[in-house]
């Protein structure tokens, strides 16, 4: 039948304008065979024809009406087009007569509808009508007539022609670049046949519709590439963000230019770099467009946005028109939280007030403070509260905010360093073992001066960090610090917090006498202070120093009576680390039943609240249990494990975990190298431990001399008669 039907065009065709008879259009149509009945069979062919072609029926035959020969307004495709392979078949999939492309300024939602319009030509052979309706453009938009006229010239028509009723019969595409959304119904072709592509930075939820973000990283690199950029284009990808056309205007600044020269502005100056000079292309000029045609109340909503640290706004800070600004797609909606693009943030940070960025820290610090309330079992708190903190229902809601707006925080940590931030966000991070995070805001709070007891609270974080990195002499400094300021304003409670931190890296430097008496010092300030919580967690840590001094019945004693008030109160956090510790004493006493108990229970209560830091460390010392009872693939499996959950932050878990598996795997390399590591952070007791391992692996009697000296040098009683045995042959 298509045969038949192309036939019956082309005759038609040869004497266009003239009535082809119906005997010459049936023997071209049927040459071999004609039907019985050839005119009805025309007939049928010519309905058919009349879908796509103007025929009139005359009284010897038909004739075809000729058309102007089918427009073609595209712009030219892009040759250097990248990517958007996965978006290109979202729209070959959409079964719609109008689809729309939206996304942000300068994400290329032209070149892709340009790209789309020129694979479609095939489909559409009577032409492709093509309008940029310049909608976010400074001057003066196309108007709905300006465009109407546009159309009906090229499909031929004069000023009193419809254009609906020119489509009429054909097979058109139309494009609508850069359209409002109120200006694109009247230029639609409503046709059969015929199809629409919209562009908008506004959301069109009423088509169908593909919304389209940044280039993936190699698509952007590819991009860059095209440009004859030369050299490493990773930074300046990251700095454009992936933005098409600030990759492009960046390829165009770069000829010439030396490609670090132009990173380095980039950093320093990115909106104002990514524009070219003598000409109105800017990434600032296209936000500027997008911009203007917001609301006032939703310009308002997005200069506060600007405001917001990190990368999203949660829903209770974005304010009353931030649909309006999703709708705009100038800002996007994950979940109920609210994004914008980078260059986008940078954008609206030029535009946010003083005012709007102490809102900002005002809501956060009074949330954070709120929901450290809740949090903070265990913890004493290092600062008072602040004026008027929102209420969380309980620990779960406070942890679980924490988590969702920890980079946040963390970012306006940065921006505005403040003691009491940093004071308010320290029990969830060192819970959930986030130190590189505290690191980075009490260090910013230190460094941008506070002083007194504030700076003693930024102290009291540091130290812990300090000595959990091996840098115990700083950690002694910061801890020192912070009692004398402490002490200094009367603030026993904080004072104590810091004596047994102190008391804490004491014991791992090998000072055993030092560190009993900060934490006898700690414990007599817990108890008229009314800090229980503490009193328990003090309690298990003398237990640790009685053992290393030698004294395993008073240790168990200590640990026994933590573990206890810790069970009474269902403080799980004291009690997992009283379990851990439990389980190291009865360990030392070859009670392995007992302590691999005392182990598992400790690891459970860790998994369960999210305890990274005493997850690992007891997974570490159950290791070191399963070993000495040769279950060494057990052995190996936990310390890698407390490995894994020590990352790049814990240097003391990193070189234990890596000493057990030097034991496990017998190798005298492994030894060297956590010998090295822990003299060089000043850990004696892993030094003392891996001395031993070593010589009892290569029976070396001067090394078992030696990791006596060491251990009886810093009073490590307890370490020094566990090498003497091991030495023996009695361990």
């Amino acid at each position: 039948m298509v045969d038949r039907l192309r036939a019956l065009r082309d005759a038609l065709a040869e004497r266009p304008g003239d009535p082809v008879p119906f005997d010459v259009l049936a023997a071209r149509v049927w040459p071999a065979e004609p039907p019985k009945h050839p005119r009805a069979a025309l007939r049928t062919l010519v309905s058919r024809l009349r879908a796509t072609e103007q025929v009139v029926t005359e009284p010897t035959g038909y004739r075809l009406v000729p058309r102007p020969p089918a427009p073609c307004q595209l712009p030219a495709d892009l040759p250097d087009f990248v990517g958007r392979e996965e978006e290109l078949a979202r729209l070959e999939l959409l079964d719609a007569a109008v689809r729309a492309i939206t996304g942000l300024p300068g994400v290329g939602k032209t070149a892709l509808a340009v790209r789309e319009a020129h694979r479609l030509r095939g489909r559409f052979p009577d032409g492709q009508l093509y309008v940029d309706l310049r909608g976010f453009s400074p001057g003066p938009s196309t108007t709905v007539e300006q465009a109407l006229a546009r159309f009906v010239k090229a499909l031929g028509g004069g000023p009193d022609d419809d254009y609906r009723e020119l489509l009429r019969g054909r097979r058109v595409l139309v494009v609508l670049d850069n359209a409002t959304a109120e200006v694109i119904a009247p230029l639609l072709p409503a046709t059969p046949g015929c199809a629409a592509l919209v562009t908008s930075r506004q959301d069109l939820p009423q088509f169908a519709q593909v919304k389209i973000g940044v280039l993936a990283e190699r698509e952007a690199r590819e991009l860059v590439k095209g440009m004859r950029v030369e050299g490493d284009t990773g930074e300046l990808v990251r700095l454009c963000a992936r933005l098409p056309l600030a990759l492009r205007i960046a390829g165009a600044n770069l000829a010439g230019r030396h490609l670090p020269d132009y990173v380095a502005e980039l950093r320093e100056h990115r909106l104002e770099a990514l524009e070219i000079e003598e000409d109105d292309t800017a990434v600032r000029a296209a936000f500027d467009l997008s911009y203007r045609k917001l609301s006032s109340r939703a310009r308002r909503t997005f200069d506060f946005l600007g405001a917001v640290p990190g990368p999203d706004v949660p829903p209770g800070l974005a304010g009353p028109a931030v649909d309006d600004l999703v709708a705009a797609n100038l800002v996007q909606r994950t979940g109920d939280r609210y994004q914008l693009h980078d260059l986008l943030r940078l954008y609206a940070d030029e535009r946010a007030t003083a005012s709007d960025r102490r809102a900002v820290f005002d809501w956060y610090l009074r949330h954070a403070d709120g929901a450290e309330a809740r949090v903070r079992a265990g913890f004493t708190r290092l600062l008072p509260p602040v004026p008027d903190p929102v209420e969380f229902a309980d620990r779960a809601e406070a942890m679980a905010w924490f988590e969702a707006e920890r980079q946040n925080l963390v970012a306006l940590a940065v921006e505005r360093p403040d003691a009491s931030l940093v004071a308010a966000m320290r029990p969830f991070l060192l819970l959930t073992g986030q130190y590189a995070d505290l690191r980075t805001i009490a260090q910013a709070a230190l460094d941008a001066g506070e002083t007194g007891q504030r700076a003693a609270a930024v102290r009291v974080c540091l130290a812990l960090l300090d000595w959990r990195a091996g840098e115990h002499r700083r950690a002694v400094e910061h801890s020192e610090r912070a009692i004398a300021e402490f002490r200094a304003a009367g603030a026993q409670a904080q004072e104590a917090t810091a004596l047994n931190t102190l008391a804490g890296i004491r014991h791992d430097l090998g000072e055993l006498d030092r560190a009993r008496e900060h934490l006898a010092s700690a414990i007599e300030l817990y108890g008229p202070n009314g800090m229980r919580a503490q009193l328990i967690g003090g309690l298990a840590n003398l237990g640790l120093v009685d053992l290393e001094l030698g004294g395993l019945t008073s240790a168990e004693e200590m640990l026994r009576r933590s573990v206890e008030l810790a069970r009474e109160t269902d403080d799980w956090q004291h009690l997992a680390n009283g379990l851990n510790n439990l389980g190291v004493v009865l360990a030392a006493q070859h009670r392995h039943a007992e302590s691999e108990s005392a182990f598992t229970e400790a690891v459970l209560l860790a998994q369960r609240h999210g305890l990274r830091p005493v997850e690992m460390s007891a997974r570490v010392e159950y290791a070191e249990l399963l070993l000495a009872a040769g279950r060494r693939e057990e052995a190996r499996e936990q310390a890698g494990r407390a490995l894994g959950l020590a990352g790049d932050d814990d240097l003391f878990i990193e070189v234990d975990a890596c000493l057990v598996l030097a034991e496990v795997n017998r190798s005298v390399a492994e030894y060297d190298e956590v010998l090295r590591r822990a003299v060089e952070a000043g850990f004696r007791i892993i030094e003392v431990r891996a001395l031993a391992g070593k010589a009892a692996l290569t029976q070396d009697d001067a090394l078992y001399a030696k990791a006596v000296e060491r251990a009886e040098s810093a009073g490590l009683r307890y370490r020094a008669d566990v090498v003497r045995r091991l030495r023996s042959g009695t361990s």
